[in-house]
Formats: structure tokens, C-alpha cells, sequence
């Protein structure tokens, strides 16, 4: 089975489940109240706020559902019975970590866009302020969503249950996808930093989730 049809079979079982329902709607619905709470924050407008916000909920919510799905799936004994077939183990985990990225990053976009509209709508942003907010926004958000999810794929192959995999979801990956702002926020770094820092620490994660889930017996 090849990884395009594991995506697609992974991408039909995500899209559906609870938690991303809630995300479809729950995403775009705080970029609305965003808007009608929040005043001023800071000189941010609301699209570059809901980008942070959705980010942080959205790839907390999503670093759990990863590490939910991998524990019920070997519980269940589900990959003793993919791994007797020609299937890289690695592909499994690609697909999963590629669903649920898609799923969420869609449902984020849905929100930032909103949050665009709204502002244009009241302050007058002109169209490169616009895009400029989204595309800050965008980065930040995939950066964040990429390392919760790949966080989320290592920290279910090797935890040995749910309650210790969403303890290390709270206080591990969510805190590790925290610190790529670092460098936005001290100022001393641009925002091109925060996308290659993800990227670099969203293989180093799905690498180490690769190899041990290459070497594990089930």
C-alpha cells in the first residue's frame, strides 16, 4: 500500500472525527469572537492575534488527537496486522502526520482569512497590510501545528498509554511549538526563523518516531 493511498484512507477517518469537526467550526468561530472581545492588543491586529491563538489551541487539541489515535490503534492491535504486509512503517506514521496537519491547517485558514475580512472591514487595511498579516499569521500557525503533530506522532509510538501521552502533549510538545516564537518575540530574530526552525524540528521529530517505530515490536 502506498503512501498516497494511506493518506487518503487516513485523510477519510480524520476529517470526520470529532475533535476536527469541532475544529471546522470551532476555529473560525474564535476568530469571530476575536474580534468583538479583544481591543487593541498591543498594536497586533486580530488576524496576526488569531493566528497565535488558533495555532495554540488548534495544534494542542491536534497533538492529542494524534497521540489518542496511535495508542487506541496499537491497543487494538491494529499495525500487527499492516506490518505483515509490504507497508514501510514509516509511511504509516507520514500519513497520519499528514492528515491531520491538512485537516487542521484548512480549518486555520478558514479562521485567519475571517479574521482578514473582519479587519479590513473596520480598519481599512489596505491589501499588502492584509496580506502581510495573513502570510505572518500562516507562518506562524504552520510552524506551530507542524510541531505539534510530528510531537504528537513520536510521543505515540513510544508512550505506553494515554494518560502519560496527553501529559507529555501538555507539557512537552505544546511547550517545545511555544519556543519557535521565541525569536519573534525577543526581536532578534525574523519570522523566515520561526518557518526553518519548525521545519527543522518537525523532521527531527517525525525521524525519531520513524526509527522507533521501525525497530518496535508488536
Amino acid at each position: 500500500m502506498s503512501l498516497a493511498l494511506l493518506l487518503k484512507d487516513e485523510l477519510n477517518g480524520f476529517y470526520r472525527s470529532k475533535v476536527m469537526l469541532a475544529l471546522w467550526v470551532g476555529l473560525p468561530a474564535m476568530a469571530v469572537l476575536l474580534y468583538f472581545l479583544v481591543d487593541n492588543i498591543e498594536g497586533m491586529s486580530i488576524t496576526f492575534f488569531t493566528g497565535i491563538m488558533v495555532s495554540s489551541i488548534g495544534g494542542l487539541l491536534t497533538s492529542v488527537l494524534i497521540v489518542v489515535n496511535i495508542l487506541n490503534e496499537k491497543e487494538k492491535k491494529v499495525y500487527d496486522l499492516f506490518l505483515i504486509r509490504p507497508i514501510r512503517r514509516e509511511n504509516l506514521l507520514l500519513a497520519k502526520f499528514g492528515a491531520v496537519f491538512l485537516c487542521v491547517m484548512v480549518a486555520s485558514f478558514i479562521a485567519i482569512t475571517l479574521a482578514a475580512v473582519l479587519d479590513s472591514a473596520t480598519e481599512g487595511y489596505d491589501v499588502q497590510e492584509i496580506l502581510s498579516s495573513m502570510k505572518d499569521s500562516l507562518i506562524i500557525t504552520v510552524s506551530i501545528m507542524a510541531i505539534n503533530c510530528s510531537a504528537g506522532v513520536l510521543i505515540g509510538v513510544f508512550s505506553p498509554s494515554v494518560l502519560v501521552g496527553v501529559l507529555l502533549v501538555l507539557f512537552g510538545s505544546n511547550q517545545l511549538s511555544s519556543m519557535v516564537l521565541l525569536p519573534m518575540i525577543t526581536g532578534w530574530g525574523e519570522m523566515w526563523m520561526v518557518g526553518l526552525a519548525s521545519i527543522g524540528i518537525s523532521a527531527l521529530l517525525l525521524f525519531g518516531a520513524a526509527l522507533v517505530f521501525r525497530h518496535k515490536e508488536f
